[in-house]
């Protein structure tokens, strides 16, 4: 099931930027917020078709807002992008995050830059 899963979720992944160019002139922040409940419904049936509980859902107001706030916010952001410049240039730029979270990472109070950082953001910028 697990495998199911997981090519489900690079297969969604894959054709996001597709789906997104295809979707006319629907705002960037419409679109997201009709997707968004589209994806909680699922969420929620798969939940309770697996025996878990909705407790789950049991949040600290500010958990729910920077959780959804912030993948809303991206996604929101990441359709503006495909509006309004290249899908393949977006795209890139888009999923460059991972990257830059790593070297960025150095930057907090006690953590530095250390050679394996190096030697994985130089494999991710080889491909």
């Amino acid at each position: 099931m697990g495998t199911i899963l997981g090519f489900a979720a690079v297969l969604m992944w894959a054709v996001l930027a597709l789906l997104t160019a295809r979707s006319g002139a629907v705002p960037p922040f419409q679109l997201a917020a009709m997707t968004f409940p589209i994806a909680a419904v699922i969420g929620v049936v798969a939940l309770r078709l697996r025996g878990g509980s909705l407790a789950v859902f049991r949040q600290r107001p500010a958990v729910w807002l920077l959780g959804v706030g912030g993948l809303f916010g991206y996604h929101a952001l990441y359709f503006a992008a495909l509006r309004n410049a290249p899908a393949a240039q977006a795209g890139l730029i888009a999923y460059l995050w991972p990257l830059l979270i790593v070297l960025g990472s150095a930057a907090l109070p006690g953590e530095r830059l250390r050679w394996f950082h190096i030697v994985g953001a130089l494999c991710g910028l080889a491909g």
